[in-house]
């Protein structure tokens, strides 16, 4: 007879105070010194904290960045073994860099030039291997050629020698290929809300007379062109949420947003949200070696913000994934289907954002194997954490995620950005990903859980979220579910 395999549940042991009110983004962990390094973007500062007793979270040192003006710390990552973390810094419109940095001292040990709008980074578990996530986001606007620009996406790929030291580097552009085949069809009425300093005035405006009528009205205004599409605004809206047109031939489209490196090291998975899309990188030749197709996912959800939470209409969405994590075998890979940009009101019967789902494909062949359908929403929702006013936006939004072998049987925790909480998803069955276990971020107030980690202490399994909207990291322990309990 098959034997059943153990359930689990997520038991919150403690809660760390920054002494910030938000900032709180990324956190990684060093497992064999059980130090982990959080990044607060609002402050440019680095803790180290202590993670030996996950019942009491202890900050051995706070380390300054020392940022310029219009910069900010986008993520962190300790090295696996030596006592180093890797720092990013956003310079806006100027190319960002990777610094790498002493654990102990906060001193600039290295650092090197990396892409455009510079975010996620990832370290492989070697050492050598230091990967940024440049995703160019930035937009700007030339008044005289009513002409919309960005920079390109691209990946930093950096060598370290033995002590930390930068040996190589290499900014890899993801627009090799242009007009993929596959590309999803639905992209066409998608857009992106960006912020874009129109008039040039240094500011970013909460609402723009765009027209020069003397009037804020609730319209849409033509403001000038990205590439060949006609770029809108509303000047209710101002600078704040221009709307840029997704079209399938644009290179300057392919946003990298976070990367997961397979165990041997010699692949990475990089995810496009934008586009919908996954890109192979061979970190061996450092070429792209093609695009996986997220595709669309079909399932019952949730659509409309009426003041009742019924799961029973249809949906159809491109999963746009944000986080990314492997297996550790690195058979497959898992996205956090997050979703970023939006459908025009008018499209009846449009194609949505955001698949509200963890979706597993097969790493090899980037084949779709399966995904969560409606549980995230669900759960959230028989938690009391599910808000009805996300029902016609993106749902509890799954943001990062990280995947752990618990028992021999392959995990995924994934931090709900809109319900302050972890889900634990088994993978026993990855054509079926279940959902078995929801922890809440203690406290009533706002989380928004961003980077989360896992580290082991003994035998145990344990999980941090960093938490932007409020200043803190939660730290949960993967426990035993109790018989006869239910998530």
């Amino acid at each position: 007879m098959p034997v059943e395999q153990a359930k689990w549940d997520l038991e919150p042991v403690s809660l760390y105070y920054s002494g910030y009110e938000k900032g709180t983004e990324i956190i990684s962990v060093q497992q064999s010194t059980l130090r982990a390094v959080l990044s607060n973007f609002g402050t440019g500062e680095a803790d180290v904290l202590d993670v030996s007793q996950p019942e009491k979270l202890r900050r051995i040192a706070r380390f300054s960045l020392g940022l310029g003006q219009g910069e900010e710390f986008t993520s962190v990552a300790f090295h696996p073994s030596l006592d180093l973390f890797a720092a990013v810094v956003d310079a806006g419109i100027q190319r960002g860099r990777l610094e790498i940095r002493s654990a102990s001292t906060g001193e600039l040990v290295d650092h090197v030039e990396t892409g455009f709008g510079s975010d996620a980074v990832v370290i492989s578990s070697d050492g050598r291997l230091v990967l940024v996530a440049n995703e160019g986001e930035d937009f700007w606007f030339d008044q005289q050629k009513k002409q919309f620009f960005k920079a390109r996406g691209s990946i930093s790929i950096v060598h370290l020698d033995q002590n930390g030291q930068v040996e190589a580097n290499n900014n890899l552009k993801l627009a090799d290929v242009t007009t993929r085949e596959g590309f999803v069809i639905e992209e066409k009425g998608h857009f992106l809300e960006v912020e874009v300093d129109w008039n040039g005035d240094g500011k970013i405006s909460k609402q723009m007379d765009f027209d020069g009528n003397g009037l804020i009205e609730d319209k849409k205004i033509s403001l000038g062109h990205f590439e060949e599409s006609e770029v809108f605004g509303s000047e209710t809206k101002g600078e704040r949420k221009i709307m840029i047109p997704i079209s399938s031939h644009s290179p300057n489209l392919l946003e990298p947003e976070y990367i997961a490196i397979s165990p041997d090291a010699t692949k990475a998975y990089v995810t496009l949200q934008e586009t919908n899309e996954v890109a192979v990188v061979n970190l061996i030749n450092e070429k792209v070696m093609g695009y996986y197709n997220m595709g669309v996912t079909e399932h019952k959800a949730d659509l409309t913000d009426d003041g009742w939470v019924h799961f029973d209409q249809s949906i159809a969405a491109l999963r746009e994934p944000d986080g990314i994590a492997l297996t550790a075998d690195g058979r497959y890979f898992m996205t956090a289907d997050e979703g970023d940009t939006e459908t025009s009101a008018d499209a009846a019967g449009q194609t949505l954002s955001g698949g509200r789902t963890i979706s597993v494909f097969d790493a090899k062949t980037g084949k779709f194997v399966g995904d969560t359908g409606n549980q995230l929403d669900e759960v959230a929702f028989a938690h009391n954490l599910y808000l009805d006013s996300r029902s016609g936006k993106k749902g509890a939004e799954p943001e990062m995620l990280v995947s752990c072998d618990l028992e021999g049987t392959p995990w995924v925790a994934v931090g709900m950005e809109r319900a302050g909480a972890v889900m634990l998803i088994s993978l026993a069955d990855p054509e079926h990903p279940k959902v078995e276990a929801l922890g809440k971020i203690p406290g009533e107030d706002v989380k928004s859980p961003e980077g989360i980690a896992h580290f082991m202490l003994g035998e145990d399994h344990y999980l941090l979220t960093a938490n932007e909207t409020n200043g803190t990291v939660a730290a949960f322990k993967i426990v035993r579910k109790a018989s006869g309990a239910q998530h």
